[in-house]
């Protein structure tokens, strides 16, 4: 007998699975979790198939036993060859960032009964689970102001059924406060030792553990949980932007409930624009602050009526400010030269005494005049946060204020009881990159903070710029936001961008477009859009926009990405489209 196997490695698409021996008397099932020989080692591997022989027979070599008897349920096996399919990553990468490093001394083996789940090809949603027959999995969505108490409820009701419970959250902030406030259970991040990971994950798989917090690493342990609960649906930190394997969380949960019955429950406060539900209105005390680029003030970026407001305030006072350092872009007052990187010709921002660039992180020296006309002043710019303190705490030494950014650590900081929040510049909330989707990111965004705010019964400066001032009052009401998605959604359609149409991302090293001409052959085409501030030591990259004739990926169109892939970094369903 021999095994086919996908070992616990980064390895290049194409480079899939190897073979291997199994020795006689030993019993080796599909997802077993096994140790084989690999270069001059051992290494963790899953068994993907069972088979008669091998074309490799020859040179095959005998499995070198088990790994802590974990046998995976064929909806993991499943949904491995999903996610490598449809991300264009290897198995064996894909099962590298689930697993991570496994610990060199293999543990004992669970006491516990094993937790196993199967999958059935049949009618979608309807799944059978194991000893009870056949049942409809369910997904489903809520939206609320207090979505998180809501899930925390429901967490608790879940657990106290016995049931094994996942829960999903964006951010890594939040994980302690759900296991918290559930009672029970273990976080689950990238941040975890290898041996920590594997409790996690190995204490969910036997049963010991009821409930797992995780973020988007845990997604893959959706066909283990009777229920997923996602919290916040409508964030993207759900989706690995940058690295392979590019998959979603949300849609691995999904897609446990289409394969593996589980059930899936979102609890969020914004609705994403594909979805017709009402949004719940949010009413914080709010005062919209024009914001006058040109005015000046004792505190740059503080408008006159929004320092009396801090001033005249009796509770604590929080400043928002978006912007890092104490420059935003270094640019000459007199002849509006700006420093660029030398590494990827991004402007540079002033940091201290250093210059510093925001997109690849090169640090170096301060320049003490325009290299342009020679001019000492380079301060043409809106200021950073640390210029900021340094003018309040000269003009307002008496007045104690707490300082934060525009960062999910930011953001997950409790608002006290009845404070003063003042948004600097509302347009940089959620960033400064310019994209299709940016209203709908600052309306999340924004609800977000405006809802905290209004808990805390406290009250909310936004400066803003002119144009900008009914949006933020618009989209915090259910008829408002309504009357904003539908705007949203018509310019979309417009220019046939998700949810009005399928979009494909394709990023490759050439702007020659003799690389797409299969993919023409089979769907409308786009770019090539230049990515900017590439760091010079690497190649040009550009941006294809791949438009299907449907809202699905049809088996001729993967075929060809799959073979374009190969050139090519491709995302199915992107969070950000020109980036």
């Amino acid at each position: 007998m021999y095994c086919r196997v996908v070992p616990l490695t980064r390895t290049p698409p194409g480079v899939e699975v190897f073979d291997y021996r199994v020795p006689e008397g030993m019993g080796v099932e599909v997802g077993a979790l096994i140790l084989v020989p690999f270069r001059n080692g051992k290494m963790p591997a899953v068994v993907l198939a069972k088979m008669q022989s091998s074309p490799f027979a020859s040179k095959a070599k005998d499995i070198a036993g088990s790994y802590a008897d974990i046998h995976f349920p064929i909806s993991i096996i499943e949904l491995l060859s999903h996610v490598s399919a449809t991300t264009f990553t290897s198995k064996p990468a894909v099962l590298k960032a689930w697993l991570k490093n496994l610990p060199k001394r293999v543990p004992n083996p669970s006491k516990s009964p094993l937790l196993r789940r199967e999958t059935f090809p049949s009618e979608p949603l309807l799944r059978r689970r194991e000893g009870q027959g056949w049942v409809r999995a369910t997904v489903k969505a809520s939206w609320s102001i207090d979505h998180e108490s809501k899930l925390i409820e429901r967490a608790q009701e879940l657990l106290d059924e016995g049931k094994h419970v996942l829960v999903l959250t964006p951010w890594k902030a939040r994980l302690e406060m759900f296991v918290e406030k559930i009672g029970q259970g273990v976080s689950y991040s990238s941040d975890l030792n290898d041996g920590d990971t594997f409790r996690a994950w190995s204490g969910f798989y036997s049963g010991e553990t009821k409930l797992v917090v995780a973020t988007r690493i845990g997604g893959w342990l959706s066909p283990f949980a009777d229920t997923v609960l996602i919290d916040e649906p409508e964030n993207d930190d759900y989706k690995q932007d940058e690295q392979a394997p590019r998959y979603d969380a949300r849609k691995l949960a999904i897609w446990s409930a289409e394969h593996a019955g589980t059930s899936v429950e979102a609890f969020g406060l914004t609705p994403p624009l594909h979805s017709d539900e009402d949004a719940p209105e949010i009413l914080p005390n709010l005062e919209v602050i024009i914001r006058h680029p040109q005015g000046r003030g004792a505190i740059p970026m503080v408008q006159g009526e929004a320092l009396n407001t801090l001033r005249d305030h009796e509770g604590k006072r929080i400043i928002i400010h978006p912007i890092k350092g104490d420059i935003a872009r270094l640019t000459c007052r007199d002849c509006g030269h700006r420093v660029v990187c030398p590494k990827c010709d991004f402007i540079l921002s002033a940091d201290g005494m250093h210059s510093r660039c925001r997109v690849c992180s090169f640090k170096g020296d301060l320049p003490l005049e325009c290299p342009k006309c020679g001019g000492p002043d380079l301060g043409k710019s809106l200021p950073g946060i640390e210029r900021l303190k340094s003018a309040w705490n000269k003009h307002e030494p008496d007045i104690e204020i707490e300082w934060r950014g525009v960062s999910h650590a930011d953001f997950e900081l409790a608002i006290p009881w009845g404070a003063c929040v003042l948004v600097t510049d509302a347009s940089l909330l959620c960033g400064s990159s310019e994209d299709v989707r940016r209203l709908e990111k600052l309306a999340v965004t924004f609800r977000r903070l405006a809802r905290d705010v209004s808990q805390s019964h406290g009250t909310l400066l936004l400066q803003t710029e002119e144009h900008m001032a009914d949006f933020w009052t618009r989209v915090l009401s259910t008829e408002g936001f309504k009357i904003f998605r539908d705007q949203e959604r018509s310019a979309r359609r417009l220019f046939s961008y998700p949810p009005s149409k399928r979009l494909i991302k394709v990023i490759v090293e050439t702007e020659d477009d003799k690389l797409m001409t299969a993919i023409k052959l089979l769907a409308e085409v786009r770019g090539p859009y230049p990515v900017p501030y590439r760091v010079k030591s690497r190649k040009s990259r550009y941006i294809w926009h791949v438009l299907p004739k449907t809202t699905t990926v049809s088996r001729e169109l993967l075929d060809a990405l799959t073979v374009l892939s190969k050139h090519a970094l491709i995302d199915l369903d992107p969070i950000a489209f020109l980036r």
